[in-house]
């Protein structure tokens, strides 16, 4: 008897051991999820604010933390979507913020941009200049220029968004919507109406000079959420809302707050010590 006491004393301390640690990592999760998520930056489009290299850590509680919206294998896109619940938001980002967001062009991705302009601003660039409701944007403190030539005003860059609109030098104008403009047919661009409608996950179509949402012909879109115009501090060498169109607000994951870890991908892996960037670690990024 004392024998099959002293088993069923040890099997519950282990099933509640095992308990703790499932509460623990639950919890583990819920932060990652919905406060703090750490992120790696693959390109230089943001230096010398961030580098490549730097692993960030990101704020995801003050634009609103949203409950998980995709299950899967981590690292890989095998999985499937789940339905999200957004959390109540402290602020929405602002210009000047560095935000973190699912790439609109492939949501399985996120970017890390400046933003430049909310909904309801219009953003312009003459002769690299940056304006934003016809008052020059203030270049941030670390940016850079790479390029060494200027584009001819004349140019029209290919890829540019909207088509037409202009180079990575003279851009624009261009409006950036907000929730519950409307967004008429035949008098705002082709492309921006098509952004806007898909960003909300509505089909688009014009067919015979008509415009078509879901289906249904319209003369115009009521739009449904926040936009946002992002542009990394390395402008040159930045793939941005100036080639993919807008941010909406359904993508906007977080602020980036500190880098946790940096990588110099110059130096070999078995210089282990010097591969880090140690004065990196630590820094604030604004």
């Amino acid at each position: 008897m004392p024998q099959n006491s002293n088993s069923n004393g040890d099997e519950n301390k282990f099933w509640q051991e095992i308990k703790s640690w499932v509460i623990i990592i639950l919890i583990a999760l819920g932060l990652k999820t919905t406060i703090i998520a750490s992120y790696m930056v693959p390109t230089g489009s943001m230096e010398n604010t961030i580098m490549t290299g730097d692993f960030l850590l990101g704020n995801q509680f003050v634009y609103g933390a949203r409950t998980p919206t995709w299950i899967g294998i981590p690292w890989t896109r095998h999985g499937f979507r789940v339905p999200s619940v957004r959390l109540p938001r402290f602020k929405t980002p602002q210009p000047g913020d560095i935000v973190i967001f699912k790439y609109p062009v492939d949501p399985a991705l996120n970017y890390v941009k400046r933003c430049i302009a909310g909904p309801g601003e219009t953003v312009e660039i003459r002769d690299k200049v940056l304006y934003v409701d016809d008052h020059v944007y203030k270049d941030p403190e670390h940016a850079k220029y790479i390029r060494p030539i200027k584009y001819p005003s004349y140019w029209k860059e290919p890829g540019i968004f909207p088509y037409g609109g202009g180079n990575a030098d003279h851009y624009g104008p261009i409006y950036v919507p907000a929730e519950g403009d409307t967004l008429w047919f035949g008098k705002v661009h082709d492309d921006i109406l098509q952004d806007v409608v898909e960003l909300a996950r509505r089909k688009f179509e014009i067919r015979n000079n008509r415009m078509y949402v879901d289906g249904k012909m319209t003369d115009y879109y009521v739009v449904e959420q926040d936009h946002y115009f992002m542009i990394g501090d390395n402008r040159d060498n930045s793939l941005d809302s100036r080639y993919w169109g807008y941010v909406p607000d359904n993508l906007i994951l977080g602020k980036a707050m500190v880098v946790f870890m940096s990588w110099d991908s110059s130096v070999p892996l078995y210089r282990f010590f010097q591969k880090i960037r140690w004065k990196r670690i630590g820094k604030v990024v604004s």
